[in-house]
């Protein structure tokens, strides 16, 4: 499970403007995981797999069709996801790591994708993406911090170069 989630997290980071309904996918998979989690699917982890991987099909098969709605609603889902999760991963005591929290991190995620779509998907998920792998593999002797700027610096860059790409493609 933990390799799934982390090459989940790694694709998320550099694909997820290029490739919204994986983003969309993924985070119905972070849903779905969480969900099944709570309501005590974690006896067999394949239940935990197979519910999980159903709910990011379900996102992945409404982004098709519902693109922009969805991505709103994912951007929710991850900024919620880091705005709890990340505190966690870099070892900080925050007296907000709650419901508020979640609530607060999946507003202003999902209001700066819908006004700035791809800058914002750009951003989010990288952030995403940055704080599943975190969460999932320690780098030894070098700090979560510095790797945490390493691959937001690194993600942003190449879905900027990846998006000025498309766009290119687009004009010609």
């Amino acid at each position: 499970m933990t390799l799934i989630i982390t090459m989940l997290g790694f694709v998320i980071m550099v694909g997820g403007n290029q490739l919204p309904w994986l983003f969309v996918g993924g985070a119905g998979f972070l849903l779905g995981n969480f969900i099944a989690n709570l309501l005590g699917f974690n006896q067999s982890e394949w239940q935990v797999i197979t519910f999980a991987v159903a709910t990011g099909l379900v996102g992945t098969f409404l982004a098709y069709y519902l693109r922009k709605i969805m991505v709103v609603i994912a951007g929710f889902l991850a900024g919620g996801y880091v705005a709890i999760n990340l505190p966690l991963i870099l070892g900080w005591t925050t007296p907000w790591q709650d419901w508020m929290a979640f609530l607060v991190g999946g507003l202003v995620c999902a209001v700066l994708i819908a006004l700035w779509y791809s800058m914002a998907l750009i951003v989010v998920s990288t952030l995403v993406g940055a704080t599943i792998i975190l969460q999932t593999i320690t780098f030894g002797r070098i700090s979560q911090e510095v790797m945490f700027i390493v691959m937001l610096i690194f993600g942003i860059a190449v879905q900027w170069l990846l998006h000025q790409y498309a766009f290119r493609a687009e004009t010609e």
